[in-house]
C-alpha cells in the first residue's frame, strides 16, 4: 500500500498532477485533517493524536531503551534505500498471470508503464511511484481481507460484485472525492485472492474485468512456474526477511509494500499487529510544533530523531512512530501497541536501520 503523507498529494486520481518540494509541506498542514490515505504510517501528526511518551530522554541516551532482536546485520546502501539513488533500469521478466498490454489496457494514460517486478507473488508495472498498477497473488487464508484494501483511509471501499471470473469477484470504488471511483478488483480461485490494484491513474469497471479475465485464465498454469522476482529499485520490505517479524507479531503474516512502504501485519481491526516503515519528504518536517505536541527528542539515531505515541483511531490500534531525519529524507517506523513492547521494539527497529547504512 501506499505511504499517507505521499499518496495524499499524488492520489488525486488525475494523471499529471505535479507538486514540487517548496509547496510540499504547505498542501501537507492544509490537508491533514480532511484528507487521509491509504498507509497507517502519518510522519505528520495532528495534537489530538500525540500523547507524551514515557521513560524516553531526549537528553540521556541511557533512557532511549530498546530491546534485543535478531535482526538482519547486511549492510544498506543509505541513498538507494532514501530513494536518492537513480536505480539501473532494467526489465523484469514477463508476468505470468497477465501480458504488458492487458496490464496498461487496465488504465487511461498515454503514459509509459514499465514492468517493474515480477514474481509468482506479484507483478508491478509503474511510470514512477505515484502511478502504478500491481497484482497480486495471495494465498486465501493470509490474504489481506478486500474490505480493508482501503484507497484512501476513513473512507471504506464500496464493492460492487462481479458474477466472474473466480468466486466473490468484486470491483473496488473509492468515494473520497465525492463520487465512486474504481480503482481496484479482486476475486478468489483455486484457494488464492487475486487483486488489481491501481494507484494514480484513472480507470473503470471494463477495464478492471478484461484484464481480471486474463489474470484468471492463466492462473492455473503460471502456478507452477518458479519465478525469481527482479525489482529495479529498493523494495522497502526486502529491510528485513518475513521470518523476522513474525518472531515480532506472530505468523502468518501479510505484507504489503512498494519501493519506499512496507507494513507487516497480523490479524484485523482492534486487533491488528502492524510493523510499517515508510520514507517522506523530510527537509520541512515541523520538528518543533511536533514536540510541543507531545513528542519526545532522542539522541544517537540519524540526524534527528522524534517518537510519538498515536491514540487508536477508528477501529484500528493505537500505535508508536519514530521519525528519523536523513539526507532530507524522513523514516518512519510504526509499531501497533497491540504488540507487547511496541515503543521498545520501534526503537530497535531504527537502530537497526541506522547501524546498517554504508
Amino acid at each position: 500500500m501506499i505511504s499517507q503523507l505521499n499518496t495524499k498529494i499524488i492520489n488525486h486520481k488525475l494523471e499529471g498532477s505535479t507538486l514540487n518540494k517548496n509547496n510540499t509541506f504547505f498542501i501537507t498542514l492544509a490537508m491533514l485533517v480532511s484528507l487521509t490515505a491509504c498507509s497507517d504510517v502519518e510522519p505528520l501528526t495532528d495534537a489530538q493524536n500525540v500523547e507524551p511518551v514515557a521513560a524516553v530522554s531526549a537528553t540521556n541516551d541511557d533512557q532511549m531503551k530498546s530491546i534485543q532482536l535478531d535482526l538482519k546485520s547486511t549492510s544498506i546502501d543509505k541513498m538507494e534505500f532514501l530513494g536518492l539513488k537513480v536505480p539501473v533500469i532494467k526489465e523484469a521478466a514477463p508476468c505470468p498471470y497477465l501480458s504488458d498490454q492487458a496490464a496498461l489496457a487496465a488504465v487511461k494514460t498515454n503514459w509509459t508503464l514499465k514492468r517493474r517486478q515480477t514474481s509468482i507473488d506479484e507483478c508491478y508495472w509503474s511510470k514512477n511511484l505515484g502511478f502504478s498498477i500491481k497484482l497480486t497473488v495471495e494465498p486465501l487464508g493470509t490474504a489481506k481481507p478486500v474490505r480493508e484494501q482501503v484507497y484512501n483511509l476513513e473512507h471504506p471501499p464500496v464493492l460492487k460484485e462481479q458474477s466472474a471470473p473466480g468466486q466473490n469477484a468484486v470491483v473496488l470504488y473509492d468515494t473520497a472525492w465525492g463520487k465512486e471511483r474504481a480503482y481496484a478488483v479482486s476475486f478468489e480461485q483455486e484457494k488464492k485472492l487475486v487483486m488489481l490494484y491501481v494507484t494514480g491513474l484513472n480507470t473503470d469497471a471494463n477495464r478492471l474485468m478484461a484484464a481480471a479475465l486474463e489474470v484468471s485464465s492463466k492462473l492455473s498454469s503460471a502456478a507452477v512456474l518458479e519465478q525469481q522476482s527482479e525489482s529495479v529499485e529498493f523494495n522497502m520490505c526486502s529491510t528485513w526477511n518475513k521470518s523476522e517479524i513474525e518472531t515480532i507479531i506472530g505468523s502468518p503474516i501479510r505484507l504489503n509494500g512498494s519501493k519506499d512502504n512496507c507494513s507487516w501485519e497480523l490479524g484485523t481491526g482492534e486487533n491488528l499487529r502492524q510493523i510499517n516503515i515508510g520514507i517522506f519528504y523530510g527537509k520541512t518536517y515541523p520538528w518543533d510544533s511536533v514536540i510541543s505536541d507531545g513528542a519526545i527528542e532522542l539522541n544517537g539515531i540519524g540526524e534527528r530523531s522524534v517518537i510519538i505515541q498515536q491514540r487508536k483511531k477508528g477501529n484500528k490500534p493505537g500505535s508508536v512512530l519514530l521519525n528519523t531525519l536523513y539526507n532530507e529524507r524522513l523514516v518512519a517506523v510504526s509499531v501497533s501497541d497491540t504488540i507487547d513492547n511496541h515503543k521498545e521494539i520501534a526503537i530497535a527497529l531504527s537502530k537497526n536501520i541506522n547501524k546498517r547504512f554504508k
